[in-house]
């Protein structure tokens, strides 16, 4: 008996942060393992509160950019930390969720895939990805988007949660970059 109590009250407690609409996931999904998606195209998932109370999920699908390197394996994820010239990107299915509480905003990473270390160079390319997507409000559930880029000088930071994509010379669970593109707002 007490156990089924909780459990209602773990999923009254879930809807009502549903309804709320303070709780928003994006999860990149890895497109290799969806044949309807394009070589190199990221799929994220949004899932938000359509104001009846129903929560609604809109897919996107981005193409890459031209200027993005196609004869090369990438690896995709969320950042995690920097320590010195090394990024950590978690990979695999991931979630970032935000939330805003009293004017302090808090982020959550998660990852299913192993932490992947990203080692930059003076000659690691660095593109900020432009890319303007709305994950709310789509009339269809679905949407293709082509993804613009800029090349910008390396960031000093990154927020946590922040969307990469590096190509290089990989070792093990270590990543040489030659290109990193990363995207802070999505």
């Amino acid at each position: 008996m007490k156990r089924s109590v909780w459990l209602g009250i773990g999923l009254t407690a879930v809807l009502a942060i549903l309804v709320a609409g303070a709780f928003t996931v994006v999860r990149l999904l890895t497109a290799q393992n969806n044949p309807d998606v394009p070589a190199g195209a990221q799929v994220f998932e949004d899932v938000y509160d359509d104001g009846s109370g129903n929560p609604v999920t809109v897919q996107t699908v981005i193409l890459p950019a031209p200027e993005l390197p196609t004869n090369e394996d990438g690896v995709g994820g969320v950042f995690l930390r920097q320590e010195d010239n090394s990024y950590f990107v978690g990979t695999g299915s991931t979630s970032v969720s935000i939330q805003v509480e009293n004017g302090e905003t808090s982020t959550a990473v998660d990852h299913s895939g192993p932490e992947v270390e990203v080692v930059v160079t003076g000659d690691t390319l660095f593109y900020e990805d432009i890319t303007k997507v709305s994950f709310e409000s789509s009339e269809s559930k679905e949407q293709t988007v082509q993804q613009e880029v800029r090349q910008v000088d390396p960031p000093a930071d990154f927020t946590k949660g922040a969307s990469m994509m590096v190509w290089g010379e990989r070792r093990g669970d270590r990543i040489v970059a030659t290109v990193v593109i990363f995207a802070e707002d999505r």
